[in-house]
């Protein structure tokens, strides 16, 4: 009895062990199916964050002129709401790489809290949240693979240039559809004086007193400026800019059909949206991405710097004057804003030059987060990039110039509706490890 007692334990007890073995495995295998999931669901929720950011106004201008009315608060609402999602999927996977985007984010939230206490709470919430869309999109492109990133792209500028084509075919039908004057004058404090052209239901920037810059297109299309999803056609030349940056990024990783596509289509949209600043960046971007062997690491630090001194050396040159729609006067505008700067201003502690600081990028960020804010942000952007491999220096390159040229007509850069592209590009970028697409040894000068 003792023996056959011994012999039921240990045959229990083996049975134990097989099933605490059992239910390791089955707990491994849940494991692995949860992270099966999150891969997935990683790999697609920030680009469907990345679509809503870039077309959520067309969406809700789309509701406010066919199903019902909007206001300001819907259009802040869904902002806030795509920034948040963006910050909270980057937070939730979060990796020391992000740490340049949370310093970024901290700096902005400090000043916000300054500049309210000294300025106004209202508008201090509103300045921080326009520069927090570059650190948030980043940080989400950061944690997101490059696996779809091409797949989304051509989605995103599909849209875009389908479009595009219809504005620039059927106008009447294009306003049908988003009733573009009044979802801003809804939602935007605009007014029925504001749009100078009575005849036009289209944004009041889309046409323009004087011919077009590119007259081309006046053979194949009326004579206003299409905005496509952006509703406005500075936004959609901005577009053309980081489509155009993705282009020559890229370029080895893009087949031979889609760098067509995308260059040829760019350059329609460029065309349709009188993108003057567009097509200069364009050929810019195209210069230094096929010199980028050349120039030493951390180069783009210069080009904001560079180009204000050259907007200063042009302005005293020529004694140009400020206030023409064309760059020259754009040009003379930043920089007779910055000449009449005081301490207050530099401090960011002013809003008496708000009104005009709107057509210069660094005259309102320099308004609205000082000059050691406009210093830290430019430092972000160019200094946020490994360098590691061609799309990531070819792409830090071109982001840099096109916010440095950007900079001296408009802050429509800041603008989630290109940012939140630009940006997340950026990051997808850098989070690829360098065996991919590694720069050769050697050819950079130190």
């Amino acid at each position: 009895m003792p023996a056959l007692s011994a012999n039921g334990g240990r045959l229990i007890a083996r049975q134990n062990r097989a099933m605490a073995r059992h239910d390791r495995a089955i707990a491994r295998q849940d494991r692995a199916e949860r992270r099966a999931r999150s891969d997935v669901l990683l790999e697609h929720l920030p680009f469907l964050i990345l679509l809503g950011a870039v077309s959520f106004n067309a969406v809700l201008a789309l509701i406010n002129g066919n199903v019902t009315g909007l206001t300001p608060s819907v259009v802040i609402a869904a902002e806030i709401m795509l920034i948040g999602a963006a910050l909270l999927v980057a937070a939730s996977h979060y990796r020391p790489s992000m740490n340049f985007a949370v310093a970024l984010i901290a700096w902005l939230f400090l000043f916000m809290i300054l500049r309210s206490v000294v300025v106004d709470p209202a508008t201090s919430v509103k300045y921080f949240r326009d520069l927090l869309i570059a650190p948030a999109f980043l940080m989400l492109g950061l944690c997101t693979r490059s696996r779809h990133l091409n797949r989304y792209v051509l989605v995103i500028h599909t849209v875009v240039f389908l479009i595009a084509v219809l504005e620039a075919f059927d106008v009447d039908g294009y306003s049908r559809l988003f009733h573009v004057k009044d979802y801003f004058i809804a939602t935007r404090g605009l007014t029925d004086a504001d749009f100078w052209n009575t005849e036009s239901d289209l944004f009041v920037s889309a046409t323009r007193p004087d011919a077009r810059f590119l007259s081309i297109a006046d053979s194949f299309m009326d004579a206003h400026r299409v905005s496509s999803i952006f509703l406005e056609p500075v936004s959609l030349g901005g577009y053309c800019v980081v489509i155009s940056a993705y282009i020559f990024s890229r370029w080895e990783r893009l087949s031979l059909s889609s760098r067509a596509y995308l260059l040829l289509t760019n350059l329609f949209l460029m065309v349709a949206c009188d993108g003057r600043l567009a097509f200069v960046s364009f050929g810019c971007i195209g210069i230094v991405c096929t010199l980028w062997r050349r120039l030493p690491r951390h180069a783009a630090l210069l080009y904001l710097p560079g180009v204000l001194a050259l907007a200063f050396v042009f302005v005293i040159a020529t004694g140009h004057a400020g206030g023409g729609d064309d760059f020259p006067g754009r040009i003379a505008w930043t920089v007779d804003l910055l000449t009449q700067y005081a301490i207050p201003e530099f401090l960011g502690m002013s809003e008496d030059f708000m009104s005009k600081a709107v057509d210069s990028g660094v005259g309102y960020i320099v308004t609205t987060q000082s000059l050691l804010g406009i210093a830290f942000f430019w430092c972000f952007c160019a200094l946020s990039s490994k360098e590691e491999t061609r799309s990531q220096i070819r792409f830090a390159h071109a982001l840099c110039l096109y916010i440095a040229f950007n900079s001296l007509v408009s802050y429509g850069f800041l603008s989630i509706k290109t940012a939140s592209l630009l940006w997340m590009i950026k990051g997808v970028l850098e989070s690829e490890p360098g065996s991919l697409d590694r720069a050769p040894a050697g050819s950079r000068s130190s």
